[in-house]
C-alpha cells in the first residue's frame, strides 16, 4: 500500500474520529426546550410545516402571512421530511434537534479535512484544534435547536475546501460548480454573502476575470433569483412588522434610519463586543477591558496565521475577513455569529504561534551572537509552552461548561415560563384572536393562534439611545388588531415599551392574568387604543398601577 495513501487513510480516520465526539455531544446535549426559544427556530420549522401543507413559503401565524424574506429557504426545506415522517410535532422536533447534533459533528468533520486538505495544519493539531472548537458550551448553544448554524457550517467547510483546491487550469464546471455551493451556502444563512465574495476574489485571484466571470454568473442566477423574489415581496410586509420580518436590507435601514451617526455608533459597540467575546475564550476571569485587549492580541495572531496560509488557501483566508467586517456593521448584537466564526479563528491562532515560534528558530539560526540565539531559542519554548498551558485551561473550561449543560438554564427557563402562557391562550382564547407576545412564532407553533412581536424594535436596545416613541407601538397592535398582549413582566426592557403605552393609553390595556411565571396578559380595548386623544408621558400613577397589577394577579379578572 503506497505510504501516501495510508497517511490520508489515517488522516480521515482523525478526523471522522472527531466528527463522531461532537455528533455524540451535539446529540446529547438536546433538551426539552420548546422550538422557539432561540426565536428563528419556531420560524424555520414554521416555514418548512408551511411548505409540507402547500401554503408556500410564508409564516402563516401572522394577521397578513407575510413571506419569509428574512430567512433563506435551504434550512427550512431540509425539514420537510421531519414534517413529513415524524407522526406528530414533538416528535419532529425530537428528530430536527437530533439532526443538529449529527449536523455539528459532520461539520467538524469536514473542518480538520479542510484544515489537513489545505495543509494549515497536521492531522494532530487538525484534530485538537476542531475539538478545541466544537465541543464547547458556545457551539453546543447553537446546537441545541432548531437553528441553521450546523447546516450552514457544513457546506461552509465543503465550499471552503472546493474553492481553495481549484487550481488556475480548472475547468468551467469546476468554477460553476464552486459557485453553485456557495449560492447554496447563502441559501442558508445570509451571512453566507461573505463566503460568496471570498469565494469570487479567489477565483479571481487564481483563475483570472475569465474564471469570476464564469462564477459570477452562476451564482448570480441562483442567489438573484431569491434576492428578486425578497424585493418582490417586501412589498407585502406591513410596516408594524418590518424590524422582525422584513428584509435584512429594510431591517438595517429601519434601524438606522438613514444616520451615518447611527451607522458608526453600531459599529463601534460591535467592534468592542467582538473583541471582548474572542478574548473572553482565552481570559473569561478578567475584565472586560482586558478581555477586549486579549482579543486584540489574538487576532494579532490570526492575522499572522493568515498571511502564512494566504497563498494555499485564499478563500478560507478572505472568509472571515469579509465576515468580521460585516457583523461589525451590522445591527445585531454579534456574539452568536462569532461563535460561528470562531473554530476558524482558532486555527488561523495557532497557525501564527508556530510562526512566531519558527521566527525565533530563523532568527537564532541567522545569528552569530550566541547569547542572543540562546535568548531567541528560549523564546520559541515560551511562545509554546504559553499556548500549551492555554490550549489545556481552554479544554478544561470548555468540556467544563459542556459537562455542566451551561446552555440548558435560560432554554428550560423560557420554555417553563412560555409553557405556562400556552396552556392559558389555550384555555382562555379563541382561535380568531391575535396575540402578541416576546417568542410569537414560539406561541404560534404551538398553540396555532394568530400572533404578532409585543414590541416594536427597529433597533436593537443595544443601540437605542432613546425609546422608541410610543405610537409606534400603538400602531402595530391597531393595525394588527391585537387581542391580548403578553410580557414577562421580569424582563424590563420589554416591559418598558408597554408600561409607556400604558401610560399615554390609560384605556387601552388592562391585565387579565398573571402567570405562575410572571408572564402578564393584558387585554387590549381597540377602541380605546384608536382614539387620538394621548394623555401625554409616561404617567407614574400608571406605571405603578401596572407593575402592583403585574406583580399581585394570579387569576382572570
Amino acid at each position: 500500500m503506497p505510504q501516501n495513501f495510508a497517511d490520508r487513510k489515517q488522516r480521515l480516520a482523525l478526523a471522522i474520529l472527531v466528527g463522531a465526539v461532537v455528533a455524540a455531544v451535539g446529540v446529547w446535549a438536546q433538551n426539552d426546550a420548546l422550538v422557539g426559544v432561540n426565536y428563528d427556530d419556531a420560524i424555520y420549522a414554521s416555514l418548512a410545516r408551511s411548505l409540507v401543507q402547500g401554503d408556500g413559503y410564508r409564516l402563516t401565524y401572522t394577521p397578513t402571512d407575510v413571506p419569509g424574506i428574512k430567512y433563506p429557504p435551504v434550512y427550512p426545506i431540509s425539514l420537510i421530511p421531519f414534517w413529513e415522517l415524524a407522526g406528530s410535532p414533538n416528535s419532529a422536533f425530537r428528530a430536527m434537534k437530533i439532526a443538529n447534533g449529527i449536523y455539528m459533528g459532520i461539520a467538524a468533520a469536514l473542518f480538520v479535512i479542510l484544515l489537513i486538505e489545505l495543509g494549515l495544519l497536521s492531522a494532530p493539531l487538525a484534530s485538537l484544534v476542531g475539538l478545541l472548537s466544537f465541543v464547547s458550551g458556545s457551539m453546543m448553544l447553537v446546537t441545541a435547536g432548531v437553528l441553521s448554524e450546523p447546516l450552514y457550517l457544513i457546506l461552509l467547510f465543503a465550499t471552503l475546501l472546493l474553492a481553495d483546491r481549484t487550481q488556475k487550469e480548472a475547468a468551467d464546471r469546476r468554477l460553476v460548480l464552486v459557485a453553485l455551493l456557495a449560492a447554496v451556502v447563502v441559501l442558508t444563512r445570509m451571512i453566507g454573502i461573505t463566503l460568496a465574495a471570498a469565494v469570487l476574489t479567489a477565483i479571481w485571484l487564481r483563475c483570472g476575470r475569465r474564471g469570476v466571470l464564469v462564477g459570477s454568473v452562476a451564482l448570480a442566477a441562483v442567489v438573484g433569483a431569491w434576492l428578486a423574489f425578497t424585493i418582490a415581496a417586501a412589498q407585502q410586509i406591513p410596516g408594524p412588522l418590518v424590524p422582525r420580518y422584513g428584509s435584512y436590507a429594510q431591517l438595517y435601514l429601519s434601524g438606522v434610519a438613514g444616520s451615518p451617526s447611527v451607522a458608526l455608533d453600531v459599529a463601534a459597540t460591535n467592534v468592542g463586543a467582538i473583541l471582548q467575546s474572542l478574548g473572553m475564550k482565552l481570559a473569561p476571569r478578567v475584565g472586560a477591558t482586558a478581555q477586549a485587549a486579549t482579543g486584540v492580541l489574538f487576532l494579532v495572531l490570526v492575522v499572522l496565521g493568515a498571511r502564512k496560509s494566504f497563498d494555499s488557501a485564499p478563500a478560507t483566508v478572505l472568509y472571515p475577513v469579509f465576515y468580521l467586517v460585516l457583523i461589525s456593521t451590522w445591527t445585531f448584537p454579534p456574539f452568536r455569529f462569532v461563535f460561528a466564526l470562531y473554530p476558524l479563528l482558532l486555527a488561523f491562532a495557532v497557525v501564527g504561534t508556530l510562526q512566531l515560534a519558527d521566527w525565533s528558530v530563523k532568527t537564532a539560526a541567522r545569528s552569530r551572537n550566541s547569547w542572543v540565539a540562546s535568548r531567541c531559542l528560549w523564546w520559541r519554548y515560551a511562545v509554546l509552552g504559553l499556548a500549551v498551558l492555554l490550549a489545556l485551561d481552554l479544554g478544561y473550561r470548555e468540556v467544563r461548561s459542556v459537562s455542566r449543560r451551561v446552555w440548558d438554564g435560560a432554554e428550560i427557563a423560557k420554555s417553563q415560563v412560555t409553557w405556562e402562557l400556552i396552556e392559558w391562550v389555550a384555555g382562555h382564547t379563541s382561535t380568531d384572536d391575535v396575540i402578541a407576545y416576546e417568542f410569537d412564532p414560539m406561541l404560534a407553533l404551538y398553540t396555532g393562534r394568530t400572533t404578532i412581536p409585543n414590541n416594536y424594535e427597529p433597533l436593537h436596545v443595544w443601540y437605542r439611545r432613546a425609546p422608541e416613541p410610543v405610537e409606534r407601538l400603538a400602531e402595530l397592535y391597531r393595525e394588527m388588531g391585537a387581542d391580548y398582549v403578553a410580557v414577562r413582566g421580569d424582563v424590563t426592557v420589554a416591559v418598558a415599551p408597554i408600561d409607556a403605552l400604558m401610560g399615554e393609553y390609560p384605556e387601552a390595556l388592562e391585565v387579565v392574568h398573571v402567570t405562575p411565571g410572571g408572564v402578564v396578559i393584558l387585554k387590549v380595548d381597540a377602541e380605546a387604543l384608536a382614539a387620538n386623544d394621548a394623555q401625554g408621558g409616561v404617567n407614574g400613577s400608571d406605571q405603578t398601577e401596572f407593575n402592583a397589577r403585574s406583580d399581585g394577579e394570579s387569576g382572570v379578572r
